[in-house]
């Protein structure tokens, strides 16, 4: 009995031992974070930074631990956008003169017809595959595909073979913006010549003139049809040497709209004279001042700058007629044209040249509430190469 009792304590102090030691022990495990757990809880580890946004796409503000680390600036409005938009909208901000929020590519694929509409209403428009431009939702295209000059003036314009136009127009500022772009008849010339040039009269068929009446504000339909339709009136002009030659001069119907507006500004009608070296068509132009050209390099691009200011206001019924801004009575139409191609300007042949077609911008615009030249200016910057 007492050899009973005297084990059967043995064996609880034994117990009571054993439980003594074994369960502090297994608290401290329970207790203790695993090497993952302190891995995961590290503020600093880089690992756990980038996670959310390649792995969950969640912004770093809610997968990071709240509050910053001491080694880790806290986040700014900026860093809690996601990484992908960052980035994208980094992109849109290096290109100048847009506020787009895609990529340039993204943007030309998107608006190869019509352009892209960006956040601020920015469009893109494809000029050529080197040339963009970005522009304002103020100027609308017109939907008119016809290729100047008109079929029967083609054989007298510059030599000059135009395609790619795209007419826009704004009516706040009573406005029109061409672009178009050309072959190059200019190789083996150079700047001089062509600033002579565009100071020639208007009959030389390469003067500034010649490329507003026959390209960019030429006679309009209807007033072609009068001419292969009508029989005006003849007369003789004598020359200053040789014998009196004749012709004929046919006054062209004006459209009440802005393009109709400039047409006439430019020239009132079309005069068809016949000469011992063939038929000659001359152009009555209104008075004009032509500026001294102008030269801008621009994101590689050199663009030759002309610009012919009229000297005539317009009148009240005009401005109303035309549907003019309401400020426009008593200012006087504004004219531009540039000719532009990615630097250096290819006067000279150069076979290895990616893109050696010639861009053209015209514009006009009543130069009454704005400097019109800045406004050109302006336009001329926002065109891009494309990469």
């Amino acid at each position: 009995m007492y050899g009973r009792r005297h084990l059967n304590r043995w064996r609880a102090a034994w117990l009571v031992m054993l439980l003594g030691v074994s369960l502090p022990l297994a608290a401290r495990q329970d207790s203790a974070p695993s090497q993952t757990d302190r891995a995961a809880n590290q503020p600093g580890d880089q690992g756990t930074d980038q996670q959310p946004d390649q792995q969950t796409g969640q912004p770093a503000d809610q997968a990071a631990p709240p509050g910053p680390s001491q080694n880790e600036p806290a986040a700014t409005p900026d860093q809690n956008q996601n990484p992908s938009q960052d980035t994208t909208q980094g992109e849109a901000k290096d290109q100048p003169g847009t506020q787009q929020t895609k990529t340039s590519t993204e943007a030309h694929e998107d608006s190869e017809k019509e352009g892209a509409k960006g956040k601020t209403g920015d469009h893109i428009y494809n000029l050529t595959s080197s040339y963009a431009v970005s522009l304002s939702n103020e100027w609308v295209a017109n939907t008119k595909s016809e290729i100047p000059p008109p079929a029967p003036l083609s054989p007298y314009a510059p030599p000059f073979h135009l395609s790619g136009n795209l007419v826009l127009s704004n009516a706040e500022r009573g406005a029109i913006l061409q672009f178009a772009t050309s072959d190059n008849p200019l190789i083996g010339h150079d700047s001089y010549w062509l600033d002579t040039e565009m100071h020639a009269p208007s009959d030389s068929s390469m003067s500034l003139f010649d490329f507003f009446f026959y390209y960019f504000f030429p006679p309009s339909d209807a007033c072609m049809h009068e001419v292969l339709t009508t029989y005006a009136p003849a007369s003789r002009v004598s020359p200053t040497e040789g014998p009196a030659n004749m012709q004929v001069y046919y006054s062209c119907p004006t459209s009440d709209t802005l393009s109709g507006f400039y047409a006439a500004q430019v020239s009132s009608g079309i005069t068809f004279q016949s000469t011992d070296n063939g038929t000659r068509v001359l152009a009555p132009i209104g008075d004009f001042y032509v500026a001294p050209m102008d030269r801008i390099e621009e994101e590689g691009i050199t663009f030759f700058i002309f610009e012919a200011q009229g000297m005539n206001a317009v009148s009240s019924d005009s401005a109303q007629r035309f549907h003019l801004p309401e400020n426009a009575s008593g200012g006087q139409p504004d004219f531009f044209w540039a000719i532009g191609a990615a630097s250096p300007f290819p006067f000279v042949a150069d076979p290895d040249r990616k893109d050696p077609a010639i861009l053209h911008v015209a514009y006009a615009r009543m130069g009454v509430d704005a400097d019109a030249r800045a406004e050109f200016t302006s336009i001329l910057q926002a065109i891009r190469l494309r990469q």
